[in-house]
């Protein structure tokens, strides 16, 4: 069984050597751990009930490193325009593939209503 991502593993990804950014760093991982779990089971609580058989997989735990850097770098990018060129901006993709594709099978139905 795998582990969520720590905050040492974030640095490590974003090149970061100090803790100035913890304050900044922390929450965007939480919160990138709080939507891989809603992703999969529709609320955090659950996917932390041990009744329905999720667990932490390899690929949960890097989609929610993943997104936890893209929530970081997202400030770099305002309004999701990475670069403008002469024939237009270059923009940041709404959905990340590699994030989709890391969650395929991990989704647990559940109703709505």
């Amino acid at each position: 069984m795998a582990d969520w991502p720590t905050l040492e593993q974030l640095k490590l990804s974003l090149n970061v050597n100090t803790d100035a950014r913890d304050s900044l760093l922390t929450p965007a991982l939480a919160a990138a751990i709080d939507q891989v779990k809603i992703d999969c089971a529709g609320t955090p609580e659950a996917f932390d009930d041990t009744s329905e058989g999720l667990e932490v997989t390899d690929s949960l735990s890097q989609a929610a490193l993943l997104l936890a850097v893209m929530v970081t770098k997202a400030p770099d990018a305002p309004y999701g325009v990475a670069a403008v060129f002469d024939t237009g901006g270059l923009r940041v993709a709404s959905t990340h593939p590699t994030y989709t594709r890391l969650l395929t099978g991990s989704h647990h139905a559940f109703g709505v209503g």
